[in-house]
C-alpha cells in the first residue's frame, strides 16, 4: 500500500505543481508592462541629441514650414490659394539652410556629451577625425585643435552591436570643464572651415 500511497503523493505534487506554474504565468501575463530600463553606460548619448549639428538642422525645416508661412503668404497665397501653402514649405527651405552655420558653431556640446556617441554621430558633431587607429578592443579617433587634441575611444557595445565612446582624453590645454568646451569649439570650428571639407 506505501507504493500505491507515494504514487498518489507524486501525482498530486505534480498537479499542485502544474497548477502553480499555470496560474503564476496566468498571473504574469495579466501584470503591468515595466517600463524601459534606463539606458546603461552608453545610452547617455540621447541627451545630447538637441545639441548635434544634424538634429537642428532637421528641426529647423520644420521652424521653417512654421515661420514661411507667416513670411511668404503675402507673396504666393493669392495666386494659387490653399494649395499653394501645402506645397510651399518644401520650397522656403533653402533659404533658412543658410542660417544654421552660425547657429551650429555655437552648439558644442559638454564633454560628458560625448560618451556613448556612435561613429556617425560623433563624425555629425565634431567633423572627420584628423587620425584613425586601431588598438583592440577600441578604436582610438584623434581630433587637434589649435591648443588641444582629443582622443575618442569607440568600443562595441554588446547589445547592440555598434561602436560607442566609452573613453575621451584631453591634450593640451584642457584642463577645466571650460577648457575643454574650448577645445571642442576650436575642433569643431576647424573642420568646419572649407579647407578642410
Amino acid at each position: 500500500m506505501k507504493p500505491t500511497r507515494s504514487g498518489k503523493d507524486r501525482g498530486a505534487a505534480l498537479r499542485l505543481g502544474a497548477a502553480t506554474l499555470g496560474l503564476s504565468v496566468l498571473l504574469a501575463g495579466c501584470a503591468e508592462e515595466k517600463p524601459a530600463p534606463t539606458p546603461g553606460p552608453f545610452g547617455q548619448y540621447i541627451k545630447s541629441v538637441p545639441r548635434k549639428v544634424a538634429r537642428p538642422a532637421t528641426r529647423q525645416p520644420g521652424q521653417a514650414k512654421a515661420t514661411a508661412p507667416e513670411t511668404t503668404p503675402a507673396e504666393e497665397t493669392p495666386p494659387e490659394g490653399s494649395a499653394a501653402t501645402s506645397e510651399q514649405p518644401s520650397q522656403p527651405q533653402p533659404g533658412p539652410t543658410a542660417a544654421p552655420p552660425e547657429q551650429t558653431a555655437l552648439a558644442v556640446p559638454s564633454s560628458t556629451d560625448l560618451l556613448g556617441l556612435d561613429p556617425q554621430h560623433t563624425r555629425e558633431l565634431l567633423g572627420p577625425a584628423a587620425q584613425t587607429n586601431k588598438q583592440s578592443p577600441a578604436t582610438v579617433w584623434h581630433y587637434k585643435g589649435e591648443r588641444c587634441e582629443l582622443d575618442l575611444s569607440f568600443y562595441m557595445e554588446m547589445r547592440s552591436g555598434q561602436m560607442r565612446t566609452l573613453h575621451y582624453n584631453f591634450k593640451g590645454e584642457a584642463d577645466s570643464p571650460e577648457q575643454r568646451q574650448a577645445c571642442l569649439r576650436s575642433i569643431i570650428e576647424e573642420n568646419r572651415k572649407p579647407e578642410h571639407s
